[in-house]
């Protein structure tokens, strides 16, 4: 990192999992508890919205969205997210693209961060982009029509079905594409498209760096691999680059 002029840090499910989230894949994934969804979600949501945010709100979701909901709204950021935070402030990382939904990167207080999956905590227009901040409140009916250009607004989450909204794709691909190192952390580097990103960085001369305390796919590509969580390894990190 020190020898390096761009980092860029990509964060997966594991990294939420130290949180208390658990993840949809592997020994307590929520798929593996109640069974792969379909994967039409954004499809049925696009036939009717309306439907979709009444079935929302009468607690008719499935059963391992249910169980997400709950443990996103008692999650709060580890030491790896502040340790990450820190070394965005010290100038030791540029950015961080993150897989996960559930917001606490920004709680941390991550500046440059690219939600590649959306943020669960906001709306977007699936027309213009146009994205709102809720906080803490959660809509219990269909949202109106964008503002700006009165088009269909969903949570900001990316459904099954979904293509990775273009902004967000692009600023993405502009980091990897900056990068001289990149730091992938907690990701299993499975999930398409956001896994891609680390083979275009390699492919590109990029120093790919993995913390994880399982061996992946990322592994091979990997100049480094550090069987870690990120709750230990990122503070470990931020003193050895402070000190």
């Amino acid at each position: 990192m020190d020898e390096s002029t761009y980092v860029v840090a990509m964060t997966g499910a594991g990294m939420s999992v130290e949180s208390g989230i658990p993840p949809f894949r592997g020994v307590g994934g929520l798929w593996t508890k109640y069974g792969t969804p379909r994967m039409d979600g954004y499809a049925d949501f696009k036939k009717d919205p309306i439907g979709w945010w009444n079935r929302r709100a009468n607690k008719e979701a499935d059963a391992h969205i249910l169980e997400l909901r709950d443990a996103l709204e008692g999650a709060k950021p580890h030491a790896g997210h502040y340790a990450l935070a820190e070394m965005e402030k010290r100038g030791a990382i540029q950015s961080v693209i993150t897989q996960n939904i559930d917001g606490l990167d920004e709680k941390a207080g991550l500046k440059n961060l690219i939600e590649i999956h959306g943020n669960r905590t906001k709306l977007r227009c699936i027309e213009c982009n146009e994205r709102i901040s809720l906080g803490s409140f959660v809509p219990l009916y269909a949202p109106k029509p964008c503002e700006k250009c009165d088009g269909l607004v969903k949570f900001d989450t990316v459904m099954f079905g979904e293509p990775i909204p273009d902004d967000v794709m692009t600023a993405a691909r502009a980091e990897i594409n900056k990068a001289d190192c990149v730091i992938t952390i907690g990701t299993s580097g499975t999930v398409r498209p956001a896994s891609g990103l680390v083979w275009i960085a390699e492919s590109a001369g990029a120093t790919i760096v993995e913390i994880n305390p399982n061996k992946t796919k990322l592994t091979a590509l990997s100049k480094i691999s550090l069987r870690s969580k990120a709750g230990s390894a990122l503070p470990t990190l931020l003193n050895a680059l402070i000190n």
